[in-house]
């Protein structure tokens, strides 16, 4: 099984050595089965990083070098790197892997350990129990790295990944082939990000391990300044924003709406006519329903789609009866209220009744009943 620990470089003349040789002791622990090799992928750096690899080159045979011509950042580097790792040298395990000793040589076995276990994505995590960052680290650093991820991981909804910027990772090369062609940020920390967000995305199995972060050995941190990290929360907000548009309950809640907009104008005219309380609300409520079922099954569960006449009939007609809970709650609700505030409220009634009574009963009766998106509660 062969191993490409990548890592790329830009200025790290004075600690590419001392990694290279860290590295090969550390390959001496990891089982026979690992064929360990490295690739670094430089930016032609200006202190001739890439001029001291080829020199390790004629010492290990398993070091590879990918030169680009000019500064690519740390996503693109990435990219071009495990593209060639994958279609060069038959990858059949690619790493992330910094060069400055900020991430520990010797989590190698384990990162190898949870792949043999099942995981596809092995993340060395900061945020989880067993991690941590330098304490000597900023207060400003600090708010960005911890604050970042907190941030980011109430946005993605996500309590299970804690530490979504961290750069020390092994993944199977068919991750890397689903995902390389949905990232376009690459050169801020929206690349490790978004690579993790895709990666959910295609049901890879992600597994964490502690890290202990440390400062880096030698030369200039390589912190994203403050355009960078705007931008990073940036397409962090976007992406969850575009979800939400994209949603199956977004969708929903826009025929819900247009339900709304049927139920108000038929209620309106049905007063006018002098209809009975009780018929005016079923009435229209009734109307409702078969706006919702006509364009729910045209729209919001597509993918789902009721067809066939037959099966048409007998899926409105369940469609009808489990709306009939709709029609009793509203009706009820918009009758009880009338009684009480009077006639005149009646249009201020029927949305709250709408929004928190009618909705969540009828989202929860299509997943559940009609469409049968979910089982047990579970999508």
């Amino acid at each position: 099984m062969k191993v490409i620990i990548i890592i790329p470089t830009y200025n790290e003349a004075e600690n590419i050595g001392l990694l290279l040789d860290t590295l090969q002791e550390v390959f001496k622990k990891v089982p026979e089965k690992w064929d360990m090799n490295i690739l670094v992928v430089d930016d032609t750096s200006p202190d001739k990083t890439y001029e001291i690899v080829r020199n390790y080159m004629k010492k290990y045979k398993n070091v590879y070098l990918l030169l680009n011509k000019e500064k690519v950042g740390l996503g693109g580097a990435y990219i071009k790197a495990m593209t060639y790792a994958v279609d060069k040298i038959k990858a059949d395990l690619l790493f992330e892997f910094d060069a400055d000793f900020q991430h520990d040589p010797d989590l190698i076995p384990e990162f190898l350990e949870k792949i043999d276990e099942g995981a596809d994505l092995v993340i060395g995590s900061r945020y989880m129990k067993g991690g941590s960052i330098p304490k000597f680290w900023g207060i400003t650093r600090k708010i960005l790295s911890v604050g970042g991820n907190i941030f980011i991981r109430i946005m993605m909804l996500d309590n299970k990944i804690h530490d979504w910027t961290t750069g020390y990772r092994a993944l199977k090369p068919w991750v890397f082939l689903k995902v390389k062609d949905k990232i376009t940020e690459l050169k801020t920390y929206s690349f490790q990000i978004s690579f993790l967000y895709y990666a959910k995305k295609e049901g890879v199995k992600i597994i964490e391990i502690p890290l202990n972060f440390k400062e880096r050995w030698k030369g200039f941190s390589k912190m994203p300044g403050v355009q960078s990290t705007i931008k990073t929360f940036w397409f962090v907000v976007k992406t969850r924003a575009l979800d939400f548009f994209r949603s199956r309950f977004f969708k929903f809640g826009i025929v819900g709406f247009i339900g709304y907009v049927i139920n108000a104008l038929f209620l309106y005219l049905f007063s006018k006519m002098n209809l009975v309380e009780w018929l005016s609300w079923a009435g229209s409520t009734e109307l409702a329903i078969i706006s919702n079922f006509t364009l729910n099954n045209l729209w919001t569960f597509k993918n789902e789609k009721i067809k066939g006449v037959g099966k048409l009939i007998y899926k409105f007609l369940q469609f009808n009866l489990t709306s009939a809970g709709a029609l009793i709650i509203q009706t009820a609700a918009g009758t009880i209220g009338v009684s009480i505030l009077g006639p005149q409220y009646r249009q201020i009634l029927l949305p709250f009744i709408v929004l928190f009574l009618v909705l969540p009963y009828n989202y929860l009766m299509y997943n559940l009943v009609i469409w049968k998106t979910w089982r047990f509660g579970k999508k």
